[in-house]
């Protein structure tokens, strides 16, 4: 019998039982909750003493069941009930808030109880604008406001305790927009003239409202191209957190009845702060200035350069934002060049510097404006964003690359004149030299062989203008195999032996002590073999290349891990030869399209000096010796004086020549080689039949192997 026989205990809290055995000297009893012996978190546990401490959160319809079992008797047992019950208060702070568009605010819930029960909260939010724009709420109580404004701008944020989901507290929060937006624009055009709009968004600091603008055109006289042309540009910051958005307005050739037009601006993130400029078209002299829009960091000047139509020789007037020459907070307007500042005192003056100042300006972009001293209502406007600093991008600003691989970086300077920057690789891995790779002057990377510990890489462009500013991007080196480069990378079709194709990169398993990684050409595997992670070689048969084609090769690992795809290009033979004829008056030529393949060779030769078909010597040979005089010379030719006659000259490579090359000389075929026999150490024996009514002057010779990889010795026989 157990006693008590029922209880009722707070979350958390113990309860005490007991049990009372008769009939048997062992009185001892096993204990369990809802049939688990001890217990568990979920149901409560309880001790080997009796002793049950309820669980932190409520179970399944707040019951549970004790059970006493006999240790002598296991089919002897007495079962409580026990009621678990909470008294759970959840509190919520702050009861109430107001919340910028994209701001953050951070809410606190706790849990009071005279038990001791789960103190996790679970947070939600609902409201009419949910869930798609209502904002979002992390577990920890941080509520991020929408970046644009719902028609119903509440929600109700709720703190649900874990331990009891009956038991909650919840608030209100209203979501505020009060960002500023500002439009810049001149109050007047001349027809066909083009200004620059600007449009300045500000936040509220620590909110985020969404940046998109959207611009229209209209006007009362006026619709689609009638009205002008608008078109935005750029899309940028304005110093601070404010964006800034650009657009050129070109009035209209013809101005419209009324004359005026109207440029609206309108914010995504709330329709209701929407902006207006009212342009007036004018007819008449106008100015055009240029640049119309310019972005300088503070201190920093821009070359402005006006335009007179109509009104030649007039005088005109310069300001920043109303403020004749400008000044120290707005900007000064200077004569070009001039260091320090010297003030415009000319009235004739179309090209000015303007400065700007040492911090960005309340009203930002400022307005330079020119206009004509007796007529102010003529005038043109350049909208000019200062920022605190020059802001210096490089692209890409993240990307990953093999080893060994290679990538041009291009750096922007923002505010400054001098785009000019100073390259560097950075890393906590690049104390070794090299260890993350190099760069030029120019921004071109060539990543390490291998991934520098740890593997993080930078490419910082260094500011020449500001050495205190610079852009980064961020470098991966991947891990797989991947290919590089190809010896050859492209061939004739229909060679008619195979040759060796060495593939060069990173990532490949050498085949010693193997198995190593496997060439696929054309989707086929081939006898591989790698000599180190970053070279493999594979033959390729004569057929793989009977057409011209892209033939795609791939390194496959041991693993069946593929590498990228490379194409071998087998091109088509030209069906003849071109002569191009430079000389000293004439050195240069325009309109060849020549297509260069390289060697079948270039797989087991990367030195351009010894491929098999460089003729390294040639000269004379001596029938009646068998003797060749090797020379550097060009080999005289004599034509005979009727008829035809014959000639002997002999030539050598490195790797030598044989009779299964072809051997032609340029001309229109006067010339022609008639026999051909091998001379011993790499020498070929040509005869040459020479008719009398040969072209004199320089020949080409050219030989040609059965792969059909060509080479020329350009003027090595002299027609005479």
């Amino acid at each position: 019998m157990i006693a008590p026989n029922s209880g009722t205990v707070l979350l958390g809290n113990t309860l005490t039982f007991s049990a009372t055995i008769t009939n048997t000297s062992d009185t001892s009893v096993f204990w369990s909750v809802n049939g688990i012996s001890g217990g568990s978190p979920q149901v409560g546990t309880i001790s080997a003493d009796g002793i049950f401490t309820a669980p932190a959160d409520l179970p399944p319809g707040s019951k549970v069941q004790v059970t006493a079992t006999s240790h002598a008797d296991s089919s002897k047992s007495s079962i409580a009930g026990v009621t678990v019950s909470s008294d759970i208060a959840v509190s919520l702070s702050p009861v109430s808030s107001s919340v910028e568009l994209g701001a953050l605010q951070s809410f606190h819930a706790s849990v009071a109880s005279s038990g001791k029960p789960d103190p996790a909260i679970r947070w939600s939010i609902s409201g009419p604008a949910c869930p798609n724009n209502c904002g979002a709420i992390d577990a920890n109580g941080n509520y991020t406001a929408p970046a644009i404004l719902p028609s119903a701008p509440s929600v109700t944020l709720t703190a649900t305790s874990v331990a009891d989901p009956s038991k909650q507290n919840f608030t209100t929060v209203t979501i505020a927009s009060h960002f500023a937006l500002q439009l810049a624009a001149p109050s007047s055009l001349q027809p066909g003239v083009t200004a620059a709009i600007v449009a300045t968004l500000t936040p509220v600091p620590g909110s985020n409202p969404g940046a998109v603008l959207s611009w229209s055109l209209s006007g009362s006289g006026c619709s689609g191209s009638a009205c002008g042309i608008l078109s935005v540009i750029t899309t940028q910051s304005a110093g601070g957190t404010a964006i800034a958005d650009t657009a050129n307005y070109t009035a209209p050739a013809t101005p419209p009845q009324p004359n005026t037009i109207v440029i609206t601006v309108t914010p995504q993130a709330d329709s209701s702060k929407k902006t207006q400029a009212t342009i007036t078209i004018q007819t008449g002299p106008s100015l055009s200035l240029l640049p119309t829009t310019a972005t300088l960091a503070a201190n920093h000047r821009v070359t402005l350069t006006v335009t007179e139509n109509g009104t030649t020789g007039s005088s005109i007037i310069w300001s920043v934002n109303g403020i004749s020459g400008g000044n120290s907070t707005v900007g000064q307007l200077c004569v070009v060049d001039s260091s320090p500042c010297q003030s415009i005192t000319t009235s004739t003056a179309t090209q000015i510097d303007y400065v700007a100042p040492g911090a960005i300006p309340f009203a930002n972009p400022v307005s330079v404006q020119v206009a004509i001293a007796g007529n102010p209502a003529i005038s043109s406007s350049a909208q000019i964003t200062v920022l605190n600093h020059i802001l210096v991008s490089v692209f890409p600003n993240a990307i990953t690359l093999p080893p060994l691989g290679v990538q041009g970086f291009t750096a922007s300077v923002l505010g400054a004149r001098n785009q000019a920057v100073v390259w560097q690789v950075q890393g906590s891995g690049c104390a070794v030299g090299g260890a993350c790779g190099s760069i030029t002057p120019g921004g071109t990377f060539t990543a390490p062989a291998t991934a520098p510990t740890p593997s993080a890489i930078q490419i910082v462009a260094l500011s020449q203008d500001d050495s205190t500013q610079s852009g980064v991007a961020s470098v991966s080196i991947s891990s797989g195999s991947n290919i590089l480069s190809l010896h050859p990378a492209s061939v004739y079709a229909g060679g008619a032996n195979g040759f060796t194709l060495t593939v060069d990169g990173s990532g490949f398993v050498p085949s010693n002590p193997g198995p190593g990684s496997t060439l696929m050409i054309a989707g086929t595997a081939r006898v591989t073999t790698c000599t180190s992670a970053n070279s493999c070689s594979s033959p390729v048969n004569s057929t793989d290349v009977v057409q011209p084609a892209n033939v795609s090769v791939q390194m496959q690992t041991p693993t069946g891990t593929l590498s990228n795809i490379v194409s071998l290009v087998v091109v088509a033979p030209g069906t003849t030869d071109d002569v191009i004829s430079l000389t000293s008056s004439s050195p240069s030529i325009s309109g060849k399209n020549i297509a260069v393949v390289e060697p079948t060779t270039a797989g087991v030769d990367n030195s351009s000096a010894s491929f098999d078909l460089n003729v390294v010597a040639l000269g004379a040979f001596n029938t009646s010796t068998n003797g060749c005089n090797l020379g550097g010379n060009p080999v005289a030719l004599t034509r005979p004086a009727s008829g035809t006659s014959a000639a002997d000259i002999c030539l050598f490579s490195q790797s030598g020549f044989d009779t299964s090359m072809a051997y032609t000389i340029s001309g229109p075929g006067d010339v022609a080689v008639i026999s051909k026999q091998p001379a011993g150490l790499g020498i070929i024996h040509l005869t040459i039949q020479i008719p009398s009514t040969a072209l004199p002057g320089a020949r080409t010779l050219f030989v040609q192997n059965a792969n059909l990889d060509k080479t020329a010795a350009s003027g090595v026989l002299e027609i005479q």
